[in-house]
């Protein structure tokens, strides 16, 4: 029996949008919405993490009792979701994930400690107006084009270079006139 033109190719796309073919129609499944799928992925997360929510019968009863009478995290609202994950908290999950680091600090080398030193006297005279660790990163960043953490000896040796001449021109640059008397 021939189909209809077309129609192979149809339910090949129907299938791999998520569409459940019926006799009389073609049905999308309800999907979570794209700005909900890191909460949910989340709740699952943090779900995994509390030993008392591994049975399934118990975390439906947990998710009936946070979410209204929800019991699946697909079709809970943005402010449920967020009700779940402070009552997971509550129940012994931990507030930030483990393994989570903090940001990098620079290495603690002689040339970083030279560089950081120039960089505050450069702040001290007046010609660094941003004295934070953020903007010696980004002054480095546009000087080397490395990061910070993965800066070369010989790059850092460029950087303490150019922060010396910048400081020779600031100390060596004409003082404001003062009038005679």
């Amino acid at each position: 029996m021939q189909g209809r033109p077309g129609h192979r190719q149809t339910i090949r796309r129907n299938r791999r949008q998520g569409a459940v073919m019926t006799a009389a129609r073609t049905v999308k499944k309800p999907q979570a919405p794209d700005a909900l799928k890191p909460l949910v992925a989340k709740v699952q997360t943090l779900r995994r993490m509390v030993p008392a929510l591994s049975d399934e019968d118990t975390w439906r009863a947990f998710l009936a009792v946070n979410a209204n009478g929800v019991t699946s995290t697909r079709a809970m609202s943005e402010g449920q979701l967020c009700t779940v994950v402070e009552a997971l908290h509550q129940a012994g999950a931990p507030r930030k994930a483990p393994g989570a680091k903090a940001p990098a600090r620079y290495a603690d080398t002689a040339q970083m400690a030279m560089i950081r030193a120039l960089w505050l006297e450069l702040a001290e005279l007046g010609a660094v107006k941003d004295r934070s660790e953020a903007a010696l990163s980004a002054f480095i960043k546009r000087q080397t084009r490395q990061d910070v953490g993965r800066l070369f000896p010989s790059s850092a040796a460029a950087v303490i270079e150019a922060l010396k001449s910048w400081r020779a021109r600031v100390t060596t640059a004409s003082p404001p006139e003062v009038p005679a008397l």
